[in-house]
């Protein structure tokens, strides 16, 4: 009896030291959930048109033939500014810009952005005349440019932590052809310009992602059309050599 006795008391002496041991792993993982509130937004995009010259190979179009006529290559940069409004560190390392004549954000019954696209969306969303819930979603149309970067993982000389509510300026070229209906969406200079930014906690949890969405008018320079709201006439805009952090200075 007192062998029983004692068997029980170490079983719920084990019991009770187990539990001990294991809360501290049973809070942390309630951590997970955390998230981490992130802001994008752009503050400058730039194309220019690249101009065919038939002195430099693969620059060059021969515009009596219909298909090499169609396209055309522009360059573009597209600055993102992206915050961590949270009070701890996070970790950001995907991103999305985009620039087209039509852009449509939805979420659930709300949308913004293109009216046109919106109409055609509000008719395909109902089934036997009833809304069909969607979720988050994106629709362009004439989509000028479309740049994803997964830099989650690693990337070269640039770092993915974000320190509590801190901002960045974040760079993302490139180069590409786009047909003459997408290249007249361009030169008319009134596009959207979408960003996205995904990231999450330092110390784990779920990921989130910020957005933003606006219609602008682009100055047009010669073959160059841009949008700025990052910088005035006295500063200067500095990119890293890692390709990614753009950097704005006061011109000596």
């Amino acid at each position: 009896m007192k062998l029983s006795l004692k068997l029980i008391l170490g079983s719920i002496l084990a019991l009770i030291l187990g539990l001990a041991v294991s809360s501290p792993i049973l809070v942390k993982n309630l951590e997970l959930g955390a998230k981490v509130k992130i802001d994008v937004d752009v503050v400058y995009a730039y194309f220019v048109i690249q101009d065919f010259n038939m002195n430099i190979t693969g620059l060059w179009r021969n515009l009596t033939d219909p298909i090499e006529r169609e396209y055309h290559v522009i360059s573009y940069l597209i600055i993102l500014n992206v915050t961590n409004h949270s009070d701890g560190l996070a970790t950001i390392g995907e991103f999305e810009a985009s620039a087209a004549e039509q852009i449509l954000v939805t979420n659930g019954s709300s949308s913004i952005g293109s009216e046109d696209l919106a109409r055609t969306f509000n008719r395909s969303a109902t089934r036997n005349g009833h809304p069909i819930y969607q979720g988050f979603g994106v629709t362009m149309s004439n989509t000028i440019v479309n740049d994803y970067r997964d830099l989650s993982e690693y990337y070269p000389f640039w770092s993915q932590y974000w320190s509590a509510n801190s901002s960045r300026l974040i760079a993302l070229s490139g180069i590409r052809s786009i047909p003459t209906i997408v290249y007249g969406a361009l030169t008319n200079g009134i596009i959207y310009l979408y960003a996205t930014a995904t990231g999450q906690p330092y110390a784990g949890g779920s990921k989130s992602f910020g957005f933003s969405l606006k219609l602008v008018q682009l100055q047009k320079n010669g073959r160059e059309y841009s949008f700025n709201s990052l910088f005035s006439e006295n500063q200067l805009l500095l990119m890293d050599s890692n390709g990614i952090d753009v950097y704005v200075e006061t011109r000596r």
